[in-house]
């Protein structure tokens, strides 16, 4: 169970007044996500309270007069105090404690880097979310799916940002022509100006879906091929092996049904469709029959949650929904029989 700090704790290890302990709890409070974004916000308050390092000048030169004196050998003349053994001591020890404190923020800030330069955006299984994004450009994330974004100057700098899972965008178009770029773990890069378009990215390769606009693709694992320039109503595939193919003129309404907690299928197989709602829903969906497997599906089906659009299946192959879990996983399984 990670540690609950106060936000005072937080501003002492800001003000280098923590213990060696305190510290140590400080990095283990900052391993939960929550807590990362109420350490940056307590960071960015008390930086505005504390703009900038006022020296006591009148110390500072006193304590430059001392450390002339001992090596000078007059601190007695001069009228300096030497500092008892004990007092020496004491001393050395806070040094000690603030070198470490210091090494340990310094750690702390390297291994959090991501934290301090990106922002996160995350959905969970089931969950469908918008976002406005600082330069006003609209995302809407679907479910299992992580955005992330420069922390700073996002939009006056550049406007980068990486997706794993799927989102639609809905890029604003800058005064100055400013690109705006996606990325994807398997390294397909999407440049566009200002459009509307679907980008999925997971474990079986990628996809884009351009509604309006005009987009550019490559794949950053093969720079010799030549960039691909999407129109409207372009379905471009990304395998696994790096393979970009363009397809014209598809409908655009099956990839978009997410956004409405949709399914869409067009003589869709069976084996398919349990692949899409595990996907969506975190669940292991198992069809025990190849005959059923095989058998294809279409029409729109409206489903919030796992067992509703399971049961509409069900329904219509004449099926039988049960639901397992087994010891050595965490996700349900639900396996599709065929009732005969």
């Amino acid at each position: 169970m990670k540690p609950l700090l106060s936000k005072q704790t937080i501003r002492h290890l800001f003000e280098g007044k923590t213990t060696p302990l305190q510290n140590t709890l400080v990095q283990e409070w900052l391993q939960e996500p929550v807590n990362k974004e109420l350490y940056f916000q307590w960071l960015e308050e008390w930086e505005r309270e504390n703009t900038q390092f006022k020296p006591n000048v009148d110390q500072a030169y006193i304590r430059s007069l001392e450390l002339a004196g001992l090596r000078a050998g007059s601190s007695t003349d001069a009228g300096f105090v030497h500092e008892t053994p004990e007092r020496s001591l004491g001393n050395r020890i806070r040094l000690y404690q603030w070198v470490a404190a210091c090494a340990l923020f310094l750690l702390g800030t390297y291994l959090l880097r991501d934290f301090w330069f990106y922002k996160q955006y995350e959905t969970s299984y089931g969950e469908v979310r918008t976002i406005l994004l600082p330069d006003n450009s609209r995302v809407s994330l679907n479910a299992h799916s992580t955005l992330t974004i420069p922390r700073f100057g996002f939009g006056t700098g550049n406007r980068e940002v990486q997706l794993t899972g799927e989102a639609e965008f809905a890029i604003q178009h800058l005064p100055d022509n400013r690109q705006f770029v996606v990325r994807t773990p398997d390294q397909l890069e999407v440049k566009v100006l200002g459009t509307e378009f679907i980008v999925y990215s997971r474990e079986r390769g990628s996809k884009v879906v351009l509604n309006q606009g005009k987009v550019q693709l490559r794949s950053l694992a093969n720079l010799k091929a030549q960039p691909v320039v999407m129109v409207p109503g372009d379905v471009a595939t990304l395998s696994t092996k790096g393979q970009l193919t363009l397809r014209h003129q598809q409908p655009l309404s099956t990839h978009q049904a997410w956004k409405h907690h949709r399914f869409m299928f067009e003589n869709t197989p069976v084996s398919e469709i349990a692949y899409q709602i595990s996907e969506q829903f975190g669940v292991n969906v198992v069809v025990s029959d190849s005959v059923l497997a095989r058998r294809t599906l279409g029409g729109t089906f409206q489903a919030q949650t796992v067992d509703d659009v399971l049961r509409v299946i069900a329904d219509i192959l004449n099926a039988r929904i049960t639901r397992t879990i087994q010891p050595d996983q965490s996700a349900e399984t639900f396996v599709l029989t065929p009732v005969h």
